[in-house]
């Protein structure tokens, strides 16, 4: 092959590597850590009135891997040192990537609420326990746009682009308590559907800046236990997130900062309504690398026995 040759195909590679909106890491081993201020909180009824408690947890702690297909990620949180209540909260979480597709299977445990009082002090609630099993189906409509470059850190956007993402949200929540010396236990099953659109600004290279809006509209069945009494109920529920990240992508690392706020609420009837807003913060890094050889034989076994 002549020089001439050579550098035509040079040219092009370069001309294609420039024009690729998203570079997938796929091959690379992904480890990242997150921090953030997200605290779980429920409203339940204590002598005929509606008060809201919250888990005793000042931050939250992530760690995980993504390597080409599947992510693994566990959270967990220690105890607020400041007071004699105990919380206890368990979340790892599955994450499959399948070209435009991400699904996620989720467990979460949390134990141990409080009540802040008008004196400051805590009112404890030490046996409401909230158990669930959740899944999340999303879909990115525009190939020039990289969901996985926010959630998962397994792509990099390099240009400016949007796209809508509808997102399936279900689950089975379990949530228990002991009122009066007697045990009170509510099931719930959530199914939800949320048309989200994100936007990226890719500046100065290595830079972005993003932003979400996702509308979600869904219903909810409960089935709540107490003694001998059963009672069902059909509920349609409603949320809105909003997020704001901005960060700092390369070839090795990723970081950045994320805002969320989200609202929820749950129509009882045409009267009245449960609403709950919160806002949190949060903190990534994440570093890729080669694989070791033992992962990397391992999941292309996998890849090659699923047909991927």
């Amino acid at each position: 092959m002549s020089i001439k040759h050579l550098l035509v195909i040079g040219l092009l590679s370069t001309i294609t590597y420039g024009q690729n909106s998203v570079l997938s890491f796929k091959e690379k081993l992904l480890l990242k850590s997150n921090i953030n201020t997200q605290t779980e909180s429920f409203s339940v009824q204590d002598n005929g009135q509606s008060i809201l408690v919250n888990a005793n947890n000042t931050y939250r702690l992530e760690v995980g891997a993504n390597y080409k297909f599947l992510g693994l990620k566990i959270g967990f949180s220690p105890s607020n040192k400041s007071s004699g209540l105990k919380s206890k909260f368990l979340n790892p979480q599955l994450n499959i990537f399948i070209k435009q597709w991400i699904q996620s299977f989720e467990y979460r445990k949390v134990q141990g609420f409080y009540q802040e009082t008008n004196a400051q002090e805590l009112a404890e609630f030490p046996d409401l326990k909230t158990t669930s099993w959740t899944g999340t189906t999303s879909y990115v409509l525009n190939h020039d746009f990289s969901l996985k470059h926010l959630t998962h850190l397994t792509e990099w956007q390099r240009v400016t682009a949007g796209s809508f993402t509808p997102t399936l949200h279900y689950g089975f929540n379990r949530l228990s308590n002991n009122i009066d010396a007697q045990k009170v236990v509510e099931n719930s099953f959530d199914l939800s559907i949320a048309p989200a659109y994100y936007y990226t600004w890719a500046f100065k290279k290595y830079w972005f800046i993003s932003s979400s809006i996702a509308p979600a509209i869904g219903v909810r069945f409960t089935t709540e236990k107490s003694n001998d009494n059963t009672q069902k109920d059909t509920f349609i529920t409603r949320s809105l997130d909003l997020t704001f990240q901005f960060g700092y992508t390369s070839e090795t690392i990723s970081a950045g900062a994320r805002f969320n706020f989200d609202n929820n609420a749950v129509n009882k009837d045409l009267k009245q309504s449960m609403v709950n807003d919160k806002s949190y913060a949060s903190l990534y890094f994440g570093y890729r690398f080669n694989p070791p050889k033992f992962l990397k034989q391992t999941v292309s076994n996998i890849e090659d026995r699923l047909g991927l």
